[in-house]
């Protein structure tokens, strides 16, 4: 057994380096488990394995399936290394082609390897479900679809008209504004968006002539608020956008008869009037680079009831009020709000975002895409900065289109 002395001089550089004893431990402790839960690598008394190789370095031995899972995978803890600055040791081998594929790791690299697998894995997913063929289009798919129709409509209404606003910055920004000057916080809880979504949309709002924003202090606190403000070029905005909005419905009902719009606003406003809580009147993710709904699990959820989401930090969680009528709402709000709803609980599963699964990793298949065409549905660079790669839901390997 190590002397306290040595014990708390290793406590000391793993600290220094970032790392604790702790978490050095925990992650040697969890990653066989999640070895286990990421498809494709091989576990066992053969299989994966970590051990410690001197005082300052730690070994990680990994063996992988020879099906396309075992080759995914491979490519996922290769990029994970390479992001760490880790390249495989090819001495730990010996020269043995069927050894374990080997790196070797500092104690804080082994902690964010960990950590960045574990990300990855099928740890926190709740009991498998088989898979299915669905016989007709998911719910879903149906709501993005008539939300998609009606903002193509709507940018076709505004086509001879810039002045009108995108519908997501009337519904998000705009529409909560009234006279007078709004704490942009304030924006945030209105409309149900993260404060990141907020800073954007207001600034490009800005930039148009269409808002003004000031710093001013806070009275009894440190710092400044924002205090956002509609100009006459803002109000003018808005009101063309609420005009266009009714133009549009007005039209779905010539094109698709008044009675299928009605049972159409019926059925999603029952729906939205069941919910605990508030959600944006047209959908949007969390960020730039998180198109999720309410951002992760930062905050864990709280089950109630009313039964709160895990949500980030950033976005804002507002009850609904007893006696608001969703049958007032515009119909692009009633569409947002229970597309909104479906993702959220979609995304409650830990399988990631609905966004990202139905417009684009549905289309890889076991056998993988070219980038070209994963550039083209999900935004892949293939430079390992990318939002799916980042998250580490696809890895990009060197080939020929013919390969695939």
């Amino acid at each position: 057994m190590a002397s306290s002395a040595r014990q708390i001089q290793d406590g000391r550089r793993l600290a220094k380096r970032g790392a604790t004893p702790d978490a050095v431990a925990q992650a040697r402790r969890r990653l066989p488990a999640v070895f286990a839960a990421y498809p494709g690598i091989v576990t066992g008394p053969s299989g994966s394995q970590i051990h410690a190789a001197d005082a300052d370095s730690i070994v990680a031995g990994l063996v992988f399936d020879a099906g396309h899972l075992g080759r995914a995978a491979a490519l996922a803890v290769e990029f994970i290394m390479s992001r760490m600055g880790i390249a495989r040791d090819a001495d730990l081998a010996g020269g043995d082609a069927e050894a374990p594929t080997c790196y070797r790791c500092s104690a804080q690299q082994l902690v964010e390897f960990h950590r960045y697998l574990a990300y990855g894995s099928e740890l926190h997913l709740g009991d498998p479900r088989p898979a299915r063929e669905l016989s007709e289009p998911p719910l879903p798919t149906l709501l993005g679809h008539a939300l998609g129709a009606f903002t193509h409509d709507y940018d076709q209404a505004r086509a001879d008209d810039r002045s009108a606003p995108q519908l997501g910055a009337w519904a998000n920004v705009l529409r909560v504004l009234a006279e007078g000057e709004l704490d942009q916080r304030e924006i945030v809880r209105r409309a149900v968006i993260s404060s990141r979504v907020a800073e954007v949309v207001v600034k490009r709002l800005e930039r148009r002539g269409a808002l003004t924003v000031n710093a001013a202090a806070i009275p009894g606190k440190r710092g400044k608020t924002k205090l956002v403000a509609l100009t006459a070029q803002g109000g003018d905005a808005r009101e063309r956008a609420a005009a266009l909005v009714k133009t549009v419905e007005d039209g779905w009902r010539g094109r698709f008869g008044g009675e299928s719009v009605d049972r159409l606003r019926l059925a999603l406003a029952s729906v939205v009037d069941r919910l605990p809580i508030e959600l944006p009147h047209y959908l949007t993710g969390y960020g730039a680079g998180d198109p999720s709904i309410t951002g992760g699990d930062y905050l864990p959820e709280q089950p109630g009831p009313p039964r709160i989401p895990a949500h980030g930090q950033d976005w804002p969680v507002v009850l609904r009020e007893e006696g608001d009528d969703a049958g007032q709402l515009p119909l692009p709000a009633l569409l947002s709000e229970v597309l909104a709803a479906f993702s959220v609980d979609y995304e409650r599963e830990r399988l990631g975002s609905l966004q990202a699964a139905s417009n684009f990793l549905r289309f890889v298949g076991d056998d993988g895409v070219t980038l070209e065409r994963a550039r083209t549905l999900g935004g892949v660079s293939g430079n390992g900065k990318s939002l799916h790669e980042r998250h580490v839901g696809v890895v990009v390997e060197r080939g020929k289109a013919r390969d695939m």
